[in-house]
């Protein structure tokens, strides 16, 4: 409860910070009208005041945006102090190719010992690819058992698993017994042809039976890590191709 209490006084500083830098004074009600884009020097304004990453990523993907993010741009957002997954957010919200391209997950694959795990981390990839702006529609396995036509794919199969062992990091230390889980994406083309690929490894403290992280330390940070990764790893190869 105290986390999304901070969270939300967070985004109302935001928005103050904005409608201050576009010359409206924080709550006034007088004029009625359409909240203004963010653009790149709301973000570096919020940077500057020192809002945490998510909490600007969360005032992004909750605005209207009007991003430069050309090489330059992007440069200058780099000097400025902004945080790399923010300005991979920003590029996101430009792309705008992103309108009626449609993604359909398929089931993530491995071992069975892996199965929870990679469940786990299924579910949170793709409640953050449908939170981005990457795609215009995500679906999965789950609600559509084969792919839509005309739709790109993402897969992935578990090449390295761990479930790790809390005793083991209780008493050894030292990073022993840490938990996790290497996968590897694919992504298709809705022709079938494979135009990315990527290794990405989650390490938790460790899983339970579920899939879900043990309770070691900075669990929650182990969870939002993975698919921020592979967000950013997307953004990058639909800006640089498309």
């Amino acid at each position: 409860m105290r986390k999304c209490v901070l969270l939300a006084a967070a985004l109302m500083l935001a928005a103050a910070l904005v409608s201050h830098g576009q010359g409206q004074a924080p709550g006034d009600q007088s004029a009625s009208v359409a909240p203004a884009e963010l653009t790149n020097d709301d973000i570096v304004r919020m940077a500057k005041a020192g809002l945490p990453g998510d909490v600007v990523i969360a005032t992004i993907r909750s605005s209207s945006c009007k991003f430069d993010t050309s090489p330059d741009a992007l440069q200058g957002l780099k000097s400025a102090g902004v945080p790399d997954p923010v300005i991979a957010e920003m590029v996101r919200r430009a792309n705008p190719h992103a309108g009626g391209r449609e993604l359909w997950i398929a089931r993530f694959t491995g071992e069975d010992k892996a199965a929870a795990a990679m469940a786990a981390v299924q579910k949170d990839d793709l409640g953050a690819l449908r939170e981005s702006s990457l795609f215009s529609k995500v679906t999965s396995f789950s609600s559509d058992v084969t792919q839509p036509q005309g739709s790109w794919s993402l897969s992935a199969i578990e090449t390295s698993y761990s479930a790790g062992s809390a005793a083991k990091r209780v008493i050894v230390g030292y990073g022993t017994g840490r938990a996790h889980l290497v996968l590897e994406y694919k992504l298709l083309n809705p022709a079938g042809t494979v135009v990315w690929t990527k290794t990405i490894k989650t390490e938790p403290s460790f899983w339970s039976s579920t899939g879900a992280v043990g309770g070691v330390q900075n669990q929650d940070a182990a969870v939002d890590k993975q698919p921020q990764k592979l967000l950013d790893e997307l953004s990058k190869f639909f800006a640089l191709h498309h």
